[in-house]
């Protein structure tokens, strides 16, 4: 039984517009419509948003890493859920959106990366039965 209250959403050029009102955190910053142009016209980037009457109350953004070597997989770049809408199941709805997805593209693996001391995401991305593994991640400046 499905009682949540928002649907779920896939963003492309034709249905943007949703993104003109968008709750307190869900993103890090506000959205520049050039750089969304930029996002929306690879077809290798996802963004599925969950939508409460009419609000953006969440979003996640993937990408799809094609490999001359090895099977495709998803990098889930992004989660992000609105300051008054956490702890509704909101996040879960749209990394299920993003598994179905994934399913029906053949992919077969995804992955992402989270801070240590970020509970609340280690939660939910252990709900999947995944398990964390040691990693180092470096941020190249230059």
């Amino acid at each position: 039984m499905n009682d949540r209250s928002w649907s779920i959403l896939w963003i492309d050029q034709s249905n943007k517009d949703v993104l003109d009102k968008v709750a307190p955190g869900v993103f890090d910053e506000a959205i520049k419509p050039k750089r969304l142009e930029r996002y929306l016209d690879n077809p290798f980037n996802w963004m599925a948003l969950a939508v409460e009457d009419g609000l953006v109350i969440g979003q996640c953004m993937c990408v799809v890493h094609h490999h001359p070597d090895k099977e495709t997989e998803l990098y889930l770049d992004e989660i992000g859920t609105g300051d008054d809408h956490r702890r509704r199941g909101v996040a879960q709805s749209l990394m299920d959106a993003v598994f179905a997805r994934a399913d029906e593209a053949g992919i077969e693996e995804i992955w992402l990366g989270t801070e240590p001391d970020n509970v609340p995401a280690r939660g939910l991305y252990e709900k999947t039965g995944a398990k964390a593994e040691p990693a180092m991640i470096y941020y190249l400046e230059w």
